[in-house]
């Protein structure tokens, strides 16, 4: 009987690690989370919550810091974007989470605790609503003309400092942003609503 050949993660995890950059919230006495570089290298894709201020500062993976300015922000979806020229960061590639199988694995980037670039790994569950009571805002404004927001949620460990990071299938293909846990489970925006934010900027 032949062995299954392991799964690494170690290429994917390192084309995405190289797109990831810490984002520091200077109004803030813990606000460090993560973003990474989305079809250019000045803008970043982060949570809205990582950065109440209007300016942030992005340390790049080489731990260079430049001024940034926060250009896009939607509470609702809790997405912010800032943008910091001159990183020279590699963007992500951009996958489809409404293409993942239940149990498809995923893996998420970001500074857990403090803990720079580190990678987690779990599997995808669904693109869903999250149902009622959990303390989520998930009725949609009239305005959006739809019920609910629909979130990525996997099975992933994610801690303070992966907010607004990547979640990536085994690819290296981002499906979503890091936002929460809920209920021990990771809760991500998915990759089509952060494009529809992006269009807003041109």
């Amino acid at each position: 009987m032949t062995a299954a050949a392991p799964v690494f993660l170690s290429d994917p995890a390192a084309r995405v690690r190289e797109s990831v950059v810490a984002i520091v919230d200077r109004s803030r006495q813990s606000g460090l989370g993560a973003g990474f570089a989305w079809r250019r290298s000045d803008l970043f894709v982060t949570s809205a919550h990582v950065v109440a201020d209007r300016k942030a500062v992005v340390v790049t993976p080489e731990g260079r810091a430049f001024e940034g300015t926060v250009v896009a922000r939607d509470v609702e979806r809790d997405l912010a974007v800032v943008r910091a020229p001159g990183t020279g960061v590699h963007s992500v590639t951009i996958g489809d989470p409404y293409a993942l199988l239940p149990g498809s694995l995923v893996f998420a980037v970001g500074h857990p605790l403090g803990v720079k670039d580190a990678v987690s790994v779990g599997v995808f569950q669904a693109v869903r609503p999250v149902p009622q009571g959990y303390g989520l805002a998930e009725q949609r404004s009239v305005r959006r003309g739809s019920a609910f927001i629909p979130w990525v949620q996997a099975d992933v460990r994610l801690g303070p400092g992966n907010s607004g990071g990547p979640i990536a299938d085994s690819e290296g293909r981002v499906i979503g942003v890091a936002t929460m846990i809920v209920s021990g489970l990771a809760l991500a925006v998915p990759a089509p609503d952060v494009e529809r934010l992006l269009e807003r900027l041109g």
